[in-house]
């Protein structure tokens, strides 16, 4: 098999998808980081919204991380966020609902507003358990993933993340959508 990596993908570094890592962990949450990587990187336009949600039953991996009592109700989501229409991450989210308020768990069931952004004023802390780059069998980066822990006081989420390689495609190699 040969390896015919489209142009934008040559030009991808560790060094890049190294940098995407410690600037995600930096940022005051995922939605924020997304936001001046974008900027600074001219992806997209607009903010970091909901391109696509689901639902459906929870990984037992995100149970595990969230460690809630078995009686406690819990709330799963799938999202693909983006901006514009340039999608930038796949995450799975597991929440206790207890901490969210009504218009939280609104916003968070049927707007377009990421997690991160409809629980920021609970003021979250984020703790990153773990992170993977993975290569293409070219050697090149193809997928950045993390696994975190959201605290917002009383309040615990588990997310799961699979960032998508058009963060790290080179700065006006993306049509603005």
């Amino acid at each position: 098999m040969t390896c015919t990596p489209a142009p934008t993908i040559t030009e991808w570094t560790d060094g890049a998808a190294a940098a995407l890592a410690a600037h995600l962990v930096a940022a005051h949450s995922v939605t924020s980081g997304l936001q001046t990587w974008c900027e600074a990187h001219g992806i997209g336009e607009g903010p970091v919204r909901i391109l696509s949600r689901a639902g459906g039953a929870p990984p037992v991996r995100l149970v595990a991380v969230l460690d809630a009592p078995e009686s406690e109700f819990l709330s799963y989501r799938r999202v693909v966020l983006g901006r514009g229409r340039i999608a930038l991450v796949e995450a799975e989210l597991l929440y206790r609902n207890a901490a969210l308020t009504e218009e939280m768990h609104a916003a968070g069931n049927d707007g377009l507003e990421p997690f991160g952004a409809v629980v920021a004023p609970l003021a979250p802390r984020r703790e990153t358990v773990s992170q993977e780059i993975g290569t293409t069998r070219c050697g090149l980066p193809l997928r950045f993933t993390a696994r975190s822990v959201l605290a917002t006081g009383e309040g615990r989420a588990a997310v799961d993340e699979r960032f998508l390689p058009t963060l790290l495609a080179p700065r006006g190699s993306l049509a603005r959508a």
